[in-house]
């Protein structure tokens, strides 16, 4: 499977998909690939910190979970699950240098699960260091929408 890495040109997000689902795109001169979710790896049972949030949403509402990032972190799992697929909600990521990454949405993992789970490992070091912030966005409700929003540190 082949990735594209994206030199830094400014401190505008810079954004590539290719055909595997995966992406890569570029924050404060640090490359960083978002894939689908796989549970396979020796540390997904224990993260470091998690952050579990369950929340509602409505038709057009924005809901916003700030994280931080503390140092020495190799990737970040996010997890939101509304589990409905017939509403539709998407979540856009602010890094700590600024850089907006998304919209996600449903089938960016792959599926079509009323989910949108992934990984994000930086392509070299360790995860950008601050305030992280992860919009919820509701795009198509009806009426309300219960979810739930883990951000773990690995």
């Amino acid at each position: 499977m082949g990735l594209i890495f994206i030199p830094a040109v400014s401190a505008e997000e810079e954004y590539t998909v290719n055909s595997d689902t995966e992406d890569t795109f570029t924050s404060a001169g640090k490359d960083y690939i978002i894939s689908p979710w796989v549970e396979n790896s020796s540390d997904a049972e224990n993260p470091i910190f998690s952050v579990l949030s369950t929340q509602y949403i409505t038709q057009g509402q924005t809901k916003t979970h700030y994280v931080s990032v503390g140092s020495g972190i190799n990737y970040l799992e996010v997890d939101l699950n509304w589990g409905d697929t017939s509403d539709s909600l998407t979540l856009r990521i602010s890094t700590p240098s600024g850089s907006n990454l998304g919209p996600y949405r449903d089938n960016s993992d792959g599926s079509v699960n009323g989910r949108i789970h992934f990984s994000i490992d930086p392509s070299q070091g360790y995860v950008e260091q601050g305030s992280w912030e992860f919009k919820v966005y509701g795009e198509s409700v009806s009426g309300t929408e219960d979810y739930t929003f883990n951000l773990y540190q690995h």
